[in-house]
């Protein structure tokens, strides 16, 4: 039998580790998002996704907006003065990427967004970060479900667009606008399992020269969780638009970028 105080002893050594803090964190990760819980009810945002149709032009036009961006966002900042008002990662491959790390730090937003689970992965992630419980399961494509309050968690889908659609909503955003969502990559796999190749797409990743090692992208899981996101949408009183100049995705209404900023 181990002596009481060598258990004691364990304990302490366990807490001095981390588990204090991780308590912490998520304790004051729900201060935070109660503070943010419908802060801008009735208010429109735009959801930046990293394609290929994304300019910098379109960006400029979004200095004055409140904009929700994700992973290697930064790689367009030398070209525009923009930058987002909330970002968000929960791709620990991203992070794991040549130069991630210092690009992140360099995003200057008002608030970041990722995941308690696979903490040490998302230690080196510098500014005011949320930690959101997420939870990650295949059989949500089979039942897709949207989570009305982010102390509780987030669900994640296929993408993190879906999680800065949830995001979004929990701040009370009764219009959502995606812009450079062109849905579409080089190496795309069906819900059967075939893989469609398409040399001529462009990157969605920035920097990175070769995509041909990439994982073929699961577009149908993608757009399974963006189709339910617009039936739960329209079930609770709010719309999302897509924004984007071009590209595949058609589940969500199409608007006028240019019109949506004069209207």
């Amino acid at each position: 039998m181990i002596p009481i105080w060598r258990v004691r002893e364990k304990i302490k050594f366990v807490i001095s580790c981390g588990i204090v803090y991780i308590s912490g964190r998520a304790k004051s990760s729900k201060m935070i998002l109660e503070n943010y819980r419908d802060k801008y009810k009735g208010q429109h945002c735009f959801i930046i996704c990293n394609g290929p149709s994304l300019t910098a032009s379109d960006l400029d036009m979004l200095k004055n907006e409140i904009t929700f961006a994700s992973n290697r966002i930064y790689n367009i900042f030398s070209k525009t003065e923009w930058r987002p008002t909330f970002w968000a990662i929960f791709d620990v491959g991203v992070i794991k990427l040549d130069g991630a790390v210092d690009g992140i730090n360099s995003i200057p937003a008002e608030m970041k967004f990722t995941r308690d689970k696979g903490y040490l992965d998302f230690k080196g992630i510098k500014g005011r970060i949320c930690y959101l419980h997420s939870w990650d399961n295949r059989s949500y494509l089979n039942n897709p479900k949207f989570s009305d309050d982010l102390t509780k968690g987030i669900y994640g889908i296929a993408t993190v667009t879906y999680n800065l659609i949830q995001i979004a909503r929990f701040m009370g955003f009764d219009k959502i606008y995606i812009i450079g969502a062109d849905h579409h990559y080089k190496n795309m796999e069906t819900r059967r399992g075939n893989i469609i190749v398409d040399p001529n797409a462009k990157s969605y990743f920035g920097n990175i020269k070769d995509t041909s090692e990439q994982a073929p992208a699961g577009v149908w899981e993608m757009e399974l969780a963006y189709e339910y996101a617009e039936k739960y949408s329209r079930e609770h009183g709010f719309r999302i638009y897509n924004a984007t100049r071009g590209g595949h995705l058609d589940v969500f209404e199409r608007v006028n970028l240019n019109d949506v900023l004069n209207g």
